[in-house]
């Protein structure tokens, strides 16, 4: 199961780097589905919340850290890292040769006890025992009979180091060390694929339930910004149905994963779906789900839908105000009854979802159309939120251009700044796509641009004309520009193309052409 992702949570630096080690020489894991955490650490808590709520199907550890994590983490598959039998022969092989040695065996091991026995006969073990660790009385019994018994060396756990000392026998430490990280890697798995098998239904992509944004990833410090930060803040504190709206590319996912991951709901999933981007009878089913044999296609054994899915968590609905007509009237009773019934059944499940919706329609220009219900969008605007567009917050304009080319120069091995002169002319661009949009032309610059400085003539370059308005071309007393346009309409000119044509091609009207034909003309 290649896509099988875990997390190890090691109890010191020390083991850390033994278990990375392990990784790295290990044929049988792949380091790629491994997060390996240092509990030692200040910010392990917020790593393994992190690996939680980022899908990762089981934490490895060592107790009491496990005990500690299963309470923390209901939801979460935690397996605890202990000696296996590898371990154990390797502790014998090591021990020393002169005196009486005995073992405890770890209750762990109990099943393998009658396999055990002729290895250790073979290998000269005197005294051994199953270990019943939560039962000290029965724990000291024991250990007296390996005093009386004359064995001067024993073998156990931590757990057991006291009682040995008490008996005064040499206490050889039994911990896990490869083999028992494997053993417990292999019974995670196992248990991974047991899980699926018997729950084929609840085979729903698990990559696409997470929230990887927090309100920190948005870029942007001006006041617009900071007062819908402010809102988020306020919001993800609460449990109510909120509202993102804002035009396309303005970040309206980030805005929702970002409100969950500061809400209660964090630890659950985060479940998004484009309700415009698929038809009506599939998003019904995608929604809500469907019993087996319900129409042609579907599945033998059903389908959950993703408000199950998002069971403990958040749903967001993308683009809610292309959700069909017909289909809202089922997404407002769920809403008001917290149950779903699958297409096709006659059972409701009892659902505790968070929903988040956002689109980019005027929603009531919609509802006086008699495209979207009105009860709805009052059930759906609870909390209201809207990301204002870039043209109307440019001051981050500069301040997310910084962070997108520092990212996309680490992603391409590339080293880039940008000239000074760059932020009037990005600033006085319209950005209809926004954000995205911005993104787009970086990471253009980034791959296209040879000198580490970008220039206006380079943003000119990679920005398609369709992106800049009229009268757009020219910033200020950009001369760079000036320039750079002018040989391309001679270009052009010398290809035999009328003005008209150099005006459609480039994007600007024709008196503009000329306009900037005349002024190199008269210098």
């Amino acid at each position: 199961m290649r896509n099988f992702r875990f997390s190890v949570i090691t109890p010191n630096e020390k083991v850390y780097d033994l278990v990375q080690l392990m990784i790295q020489d290990s044929k049988r894991i792949d380091p790629e589905q491994v997060t390996l955490i240092d509990g030692s650490q200040k910010e392990a808590a917020s790593q393994i919340a992190d690996a939680v709520h980022s899908g990762t199907e089981a934490l490895l550890t060592w107790e009491p850290m496990a005990t500690r994590i299963a309470s923390d983490y209901p939801q979460a598959r935690v397996y605890v890292i202990q000696p296996s039998i590898l371990d154990l022969l390797n502790c014998i092989h090591h021990a020393p040769k002169t005196g009486k040695l005995g073992v405890i065996i770890p209750f762990s091991l109990r099943d393998y006890y009658d396999d055990l026995k002729p290895q250790f006969d073979t290998m000269g073990v005197s005294f051994y025992h199953v270990a019943p660790e939560y039962d000290e009385r029965a724990m000291r019994k024991i250990i007296r009979q390996a005093a009386n018994h004359g064995v001067t060396s024993l073998i156990g756990t931590d757990a057991l180091a006291s009682l040995i000392a008490a008996q005064h026998i040499n206490w050889i430490p039994l911990r896990p060390g490869r083999g028992g990280i494997v053993r417990a890697f292999f019974k995670a798995l196992w248990n991974a694929r047991r899980y699926r098998q018997e729950n084929p239904r609840s085979a729903v992509n698990q990559s696409g339930m997470r929230a990887h944004y927090r309100l920190e990833d948005i870029i942007g410090s001006s006041p617009a910004m900071r007062e819908v930060k402010g809102l988020a803040r306020i919001y993800g504190a609460t449990d109510s149905t909120i509202l993102i709206t804002g035009e396309s590319g303005t970040g309206k996912e980030m805005m929702a994963q970002a409100i969950h991951n500061l809400s209660s709901r964090r630890h659950g999933p985060f479940v998004a779906i484009n309700c415009g981007s698929i038809t009506e009878s599939l998003l019904e089913s995608e929604l809500f789900g469907y019993v087996g044999g319900t129409f042609t296609g579907a599945r033998r054994d059903g389908k959950i839908g993703l408000f199950e899915a998002a069971n403990g968590g958040t749903l967001f609905l993308d683009e809610v105000g292309d959700m069909p007509y017909v289909l809202q009237n089922r997404l407002l009773r769920v809403l008001q009854e917290k149950h779903v019934r699958p297409v096709g059944s006659q059972r409701e499940v009892p659902i505790d979802v968070r929903v988040i919706a956002a689109t980019n329609k005027d929603l009531p220009y919609e509802i006086r159309q008699g495209h979207f219900r009105l009860d709805l969008y009052y059930r759906l605007s609870v909390l209201p939120i809207e990301v204002p567009p870039l043209r109307k917050r440019k001051g981050d304009i500069q301040e997310i251009s910084q962070s997108l080319l520092r990212t996309l120069d680490i992603r391409y091995h590339k080293s880039h700044t940008f000239d000074a002169k760059v932020w009037d002319f990005l600033k006085n661009q319209p950005w209809p796509g926004n954000v995205r949009q911005l993104a787009h032309v970086i990471e253009r610059l980034v791959l296209v641009v040879k000198s580490p400085v970008i220039q206006v003539k380079d943003v000119l370059h990679v920005i398609p004309q369709t992106d800049i308005e009229e009268g757009q071309m020219l910033p200020g007393d950009e001369a760079d520009c000036k320039d750079l346009t002018y040989e391309r309409i001679e270009k052009l000119s010398r290809q035999g193309k009328s003005g008209a044509e150099i005006a459609k091609e480039l994007g600007i009207s024709r008196s503009t052409v000329y306009r900037i034909k005349r002024r190199h003309e008269h210098k």
